[in-house]
């Protein structure tokens, strides 16, 4: 009787079948954790990213205010009366979102020399046309400042231009002699509001409607320093025209926040800056 020895067999797993369920599964886990950790380090860096653009926001909030109420307070009370009613600037102090008004004269753009005349010959109260020696260069819509007696005066808007004469909206608020003094202006009027749920500063020009001009500036508060320097005497309003005349020094503090949230939470993204301006005209 023959007998027959058995003898197991092994065979390679044959590759070519495809993976097993244990590799697949293992595969899936590796791959779940590699994208939950791209994941999170995205989402971190579009925070980190979105918050660093709030930070740039509101530092060029900062400067852009400071840049631009600066330069126009250097050129305050330029081609401007120096004496009789103070008019290059004025305020309303409103606690840290005070308003500001500065006012400019206006350069003849032939000659590059202050654009001002004189009236020729008296004119009474509610009259709108003014004779002067020369109104070559004034413009209509324009903005004039006109001297009367007693060192006060107006400001009026020109609706219409001759050779020698000018035409104001309305009328004359006073009696205004011959030989007053009369002067092309530009007026900027700086103050907080808030539109929607945003603190704007805006600019109103030339009497008008006021327009936004830096977004997220939450306070704007003005100081002024009185001569005689040193030390200076400082006020959040000069009270008078002498008072005005004596200011050496205008000091801006701009709080300017982010137009959007953190995206972490914690409220708004808050910069502060504070600056000195001197007038140079009113020196």
């Amino acid at each position: 009787m023959c007998s027959r020895r058995f003898t197991p067999r092994f065979r390679a797993a044959d590759s070519s079948n495809g993976f097993s369920l244990i590799e697949v599964l293992v595969a899936i886990l590796l791959t779940g954790i590699a994208m939950a950790v791209f994941v999170r380090d995205f989402g971190f860096t579009a925070k980190t990213r979105r918050e660093m653009d709030l930070v740039a926001e509101t530092q060029q909030a900062l400067h852009a205010t400071h840049t631009f109420v600066a330069q126009e307070l250097r050129q305050a009370g330029a081609c401007l009366p120096e004496n009789g009613e103070f008019i290059s600037l004025a305020a309303e102090n409103n606690g840290s979102v005070d308003s500001l008004t500065l006012r400019i004269g206006v350069a003849d753009r032939t000659n590059l020399t202050c654009l001002t005349t004189l009236l020729t010959s008296d004119r009474a109260t509610g009259e709108n046309t003014l004779d002067v020696q020369d109104a070559a260069g004034f413009e209509i819509d324009q903005w004039i400042y006109v001297t009367r007696t007693g060192g006060l005066g107006g400001t009026f808007r020109v609706t219409s231009v001759g050779a020698d004469w000018l035409q104001i909206d309305g009328g004359l608020d006073a009696d205004y002699g011959a030989g007053g003094g009369v002067y092309a202006i530009e007026e900027r009027v700086y103050a907080v509001q808030t539109i929607g749920e945003l603190p704007v500063l805006t600019v109103a020009i030339d009497g008008g409607d006021p327009q936004p001009l830096v977004a997220g500036v939450e306070e704007f508060d003005v100081r002024y320093r009185l001569a005689p320097c040193p030390p200076c005497t400082e006020t959040d309003e000069p009270v008078d025209s002498a008072e005005w005349r004596s200011v050496r020094e205008v000091e801006l503090r701009v709080v300017a926040r982010s137009t959007a949230p953190r995206p972490q939470g914690g409220g708004y993204v808050r910069a502060e800056a504070t600056t000195a301006v001197r007038p140079r005209n009113l020196l």
